[in-house]
């Protein structure tokens, strides 16, 4: 199979230097073990891609999407730029098509995905697109910040491909697909996976570890978990907090760290095998995100038996389940957060068998042999 894959990021598609979500690192691990061959179309620079994979892989650097700045829950983009920049894509990913006989187009995200939709339909080439969560946007794109947020997804799926893979971060795929007509036929629902790797936890530590492994932003709720901390670090001293990641709000992160050098400890933005070492260093995970906590650090957590506290949001519950392998607490109320840190993190019995609980429901969760296994044999099955 001669694929060209089109994504956001070049620094994720190795395993051993991947920041963030390892999926594209599987992805293509997974594709060159069967052979496949890989063209790769990201949005920035040659020197970004993993040294070991540019004699693998046959790579082309593309300018970014002009997105203009944050907002407070997402990046802003404006309509009038997705055109233009879809034709730009479009040119770039016709010329690969004919050049090098494309079998098949998997475009990472959606970025430019009307034009590309246009273009492999006149060549007739396959077409998948990947969305990484849904976000119930369908009840804000209605209004004018609404899509200025979320128009990259309302394209994506107004505008039919080949086929859907949407990865279930618990934010209601199938709730978007319904509203825009979908055939569930035309989607393939890829799950969070846990680890391959599994490193071994170790006893509850002395004084207890809280470990917050986000992204920095109001999406991934940052503010909150500030909030949550202070109050905590009023409470009691006795609980330390280790924190990873990069983002808009580090500047919060930074201050806590400031304000509390012998309990808050920032760890800096860690590629993904090394971030996986520190669950045996905690004992309790922290998700705050405002949209769903059903999320990457959420599984890798409890696949480590670290008991996650998390806010009830849209389906987180279908995994946490309060008192069991973690605690749920009221969408964005931060004195139960820390009334159950408090309460939760300094019970060593408690934790211990909240531990053996979380080991236990992570255990049907696939791995992500299995879910690149799964997201594969659909491609492949699409150029049949």
């Amino acid at each position: 199979m001669r694929i060209l894959i089109i994504s956001p990021w070049c620094d994720d598609i190795d395993l051993e230097t991947c920041r963030g979500t390892p999926e594209n690192a599987y992805l293509f691990a997974g594709l060159l073990k069967r052979d496949h061959r890989i063209y790769f179309i990201c949005q920035g620079n040659y020197c970004e891609i993993p040294i070991n994979m540019r004699n693998q892989i046959v790579s082309t650097g593309v300018k970014r999407f002009p997105w203009v700045w944050p907002s407070r829950l997402n990046f802003v983009t404006f309509p009038i730029f997705h055109p233009s920049y879809g034709q730009y894509l479009s040119a770039i990913v016709e010329d690969t098509i004919k050049r090098e006989n494309i079998e098949i187009v998997y475009n990472i995200a959606g970025y430019g995905h009307p034009e590309l939709v246009r273009t492999c339909k006149k060549l007739k080439t396959p077409y998948a697109v990947k969305t990484m969560g849904t976000i119930l946007f369908t009840e804000k794109i209605k209004e004018p910040l609404g899509k200025l947020l979320y128009y990259k997804e309302h394209l994506i799926f107004s505008y039919k491909p080949d086929h859907y893979f949407c990865v279930d971060d618990g934010t209601g795929t199938y709730k978007v697909t319904k509203h825009y007509g979908i055939d569930k036929k035309l989607i393939t629902i890829l799950p969070n996976a846990r680890p391959d790797i599994k490193i071994t936890k170790n006893d509850v530590n002395l004084p207890p570890v809280c470990g917050y492994f986000s992204r920095f932003d109001r999406l991934k709720g940052t503010d909150l978990f500030c909030k949550i901390v202070k109050k905590v670090l009023r409470k009691t001293t006795n609980i330390k907090f280790l924190v990873a990641g990069e983002g808009t709000l580090k500047r919060y992160i930074q201050k806590l760290c400031d304000e509390y050098p012998q309990n808050v400890f920032y760890l800096g933005y860690l590629p993904y095998i090394k971030m996986l070492q520190y669950y045996q260093k905690i004992d309790l995970l922290i998700s705050t995100n405002r949209y769903s906590n059903l999320t990457l650090p959420t599984i890798e957590a409890l696949s480590h038996g670290v008991p996650v506290i998390a806010f009830d949001t849209q389906e987180t519950s279908r995994l946490l389940k309060d008192g069991l392998n973690g605690f749920l607490v009221k969408p964005f109320e931060v004195e139960e957060a820390v009334y159950k840190i408090t309460n939760g993190a300094e019970d060593a019995n408690l934790l211990k068998k909240l531990s053996l609980s979380a080991l236990e429901s992570a255990s049907s969760i696939p791995t992500w042999e299995e879910r690149i296994t799964l997201e594969i044999n659909k491609l492949e099955e699409l150029i049949q």
